[in-house]
């Protein structure tokens, strides 16, 4: 196969592989911020962008305004509305190709800046596309908002490794370019002007000077990232979220980086605290790939720094932004994934390179094989979660719906769903364009805590107020009660009609004093009543 073609066929492997695993997330209804996101932005337009440069990209929906500039994530979701807001593929469709679209970034940053061979490089991409830990950035509407960015921040990298090594001087223009638009995606891609600096001076071996001719090609990075900065003081009175870097913060931020570690690596859930067992699980992993590396022949030696660089100061770089983030969750750390894959592909390039050759890389291709497939099958399971989840938050916007079609005004709805379907999402997932007619214009639709859209006072006002609406009117409307089971997916479904307990309950719920107290009235109303009244075929227990 000529060059040419072995590239393509490289391509096609990690395209075929994303494209392959991701697939039957395509038609996946709305599930948690994707509500709010998608209500929003498929009213707004393109007009608007100035707009977004220059303010939160959310607005006020979750009930504050987040210090958050994104004006090319707002983009995506403007552009995708135009072919129905009320239609997730379109959504899914993007977010699959721009996963795929950084496997083949990865497969080229292995290639250019580790200065591994073509087939090494393509184990690379595929290891990006198939770790789990990327399946809440993929599957997710929302995920998006780390996947666009890595892209962005991948594809500006690339660039200026590319003019480094001799590809002229417009590789280096439209790394700025791409950098700029990177920024204004996400705020974690400010780290992009160390990598460069870094991987100059451990990979490319560059002497540190105090010259003007060595600063010379940081200062247009290092320019446009303080601009960025200094825009986010102006507009939000910090540069990056400094005021909660407190001690406190600092121990969480290691026990999220342990587990960060462990499921990248490992693909599992990962642990909880960081203990003994997280260290020694990260360090056999770091001292295996350490023992392959230090097996490069001298002239090899760039691999070797290389995977020093991908391998500890890419995973650094892609880790640190977290401190700030405030919670935990796998898709941050899509950005830091290419270092591990990279890693992956270096130490498989030193396989690849051993004598005989024959025998060597069929020991190579049958472990990447290997971890290929242990990766794909873990992932298959994460995204069969994603599905579920998204079954369940179809099914409950469609019977709410019904619901409120059916049952007299002024009905109360109480609505228990899991939150892995509908975290943040009430109201908007009541709402039109999810709903033909706004059902909370008709009906009073109240859940737990983790439901709603906004924060616990917020919930609570809404929540008192509602119920005290129900209460006064006249007519004395009916309750009703849907409980889907977060493991099962079955719908439970009371009525005050079907047991006049479900009202007493409810007006016991217009007692309750205190936030926390309510909130666990509801849950325990959800749970341990209506979710164990109906068992299956809509028979009520009794």
């Amino acid at each position: 196969m000529s060059g040419r073609g072995a590239r393509l066929a490289a391509a096609l492997v990690i395209v075929v592989a994303a494209v392959a695993l991701y697939a039957p997330t395509i038609d996946d209804y709305f599930v948690q911020d994707d509500f709010g996101v998608v209500a929003l932005f498929s009213q707004r337009s393109l007009a608007n962008v100035p707009k977004w440069f220059v303010s939160p990209w959310t607005e006020d929906i979750w009930g504050y305004v987040p210090d958050e500039i994104r004006p090319f994530p707002a983009i995506s979701y403007v552009v995708a509305s135009w072919f129905g807001a009320t239609a997730p593929e379109p959504n899914h469709i993007m977010n699959i190709g721009l996963h795929a679209l950084n496997g083949l970034l990865v497969m080229w940053i292995a290639e250019a800046a580790a200065g591994v061979a073509l087939v090494p490089a393509m184990v690379a991409g595929v290891v990006f596309v198939l770790l789990p830990i990327q399946a809440e950035s993929v599957a997710w509407v929302t995920g998006r908002v780390d996947s666009l960015p890595a892209c962005l921040y991948f594809a500006a990298f690339l660039f200026y490794v590319r003019w480094r090594h001799g590809a002229g001087r417009s590789r280096y223009w439209w790394s700025l370019a791409v950098f700029f638009a990177a920024l204004f995606t996400k705020q974690n891609t400010i780290t992009l002007g160390p990598a460069l600096v870094v991987f100059d001076v451990i990979v490319d071996r560059r002497r540190v000077e105090l010259s003007w001719r060595w600063l010379r090609p940081y200062v247009p990075y290092a320019l446009l990232t303080a601009g960025f900065l200094l825009l986010r003081y102006g507009l939000f009175h910090e540069v990056a979220r400094e005021s909660t870097l407190t001690s406190q913060r600092f121990q969480e931020f290691l026990v999220d980086a342990s587990r960060h570690l462990v499921r990248l690596v490992f693909g599992g859930p990962g642990v909880r605290r960081w203990a003994v067992r997280d260290t020694a699980i990260i360090g056999a992993a770091a001292i295996v790939v350490a023992a392959i590396a230090s097996r490069f022949r001298r002239e090899r030696a760039v691999r070797w720094r290389a995977a020093l660089y991908f391998g500890i100061v890419w995973l650094l770089l892609g880790i640190a932004p977290i401190l700030v983030s405030g919670y935990y969750s796998p898709r941050h750390m899509y950005l830091a994934a290419l270092g591990w894959a990279v890693t992956i592909g270096i130490a498989m390039d030193a396989v690849w390179s051993f004598d005989p050759h024959r025998v060597a890389r069929r020991i190579a291709v049958v472990a990447a094989a290997a971890l290929a497939i242990a990766y794909a099958m873990q992932l298959r399971g994460v995204v069969r979660e994603w599905g579920d989840a998204a079954a369940i938050s179809r099914a409950a916007v469609t019977q709410i719906e019904h619901e409120a079609m059916t049952a007299p005004p002024g009905t109360l709805l109480i609505a228990g769903v899991p939150r892995s379907s509908w975290a943040f999402a009430v109201p908007f997932s009541v709402r039109p364009p999810f709903t033909a007619r706004n059902v909370t214009d008709r009906m009073f639709v109240i859940s737990d805590t983790f439901d709603h859209c906004c924060d616990a006072a917020l919930w609570n006002e809404y929540t008192r107020h509602a119920l005290q609406g129900w209460h006064a009117r006249a007519d004395r409307p009916p309750v009703i009660a849907l409980y889907w089971n977060p493991r099962t997916g079955r719908m439970s479904r009371v009525t005050d009609r079907d047991d006049p307990q479900l009202r007493t309950l409810v007006n016991v719920l217009l007692d309750i004093k205190g936030r926390p107290a309510l909130d666990s009235a509801v849950r325990a109303l959800l749970s341990d009543y209506v979710g164990l009244r109906v068992r299956r075929h809509g028979q009520r227990i009794p």
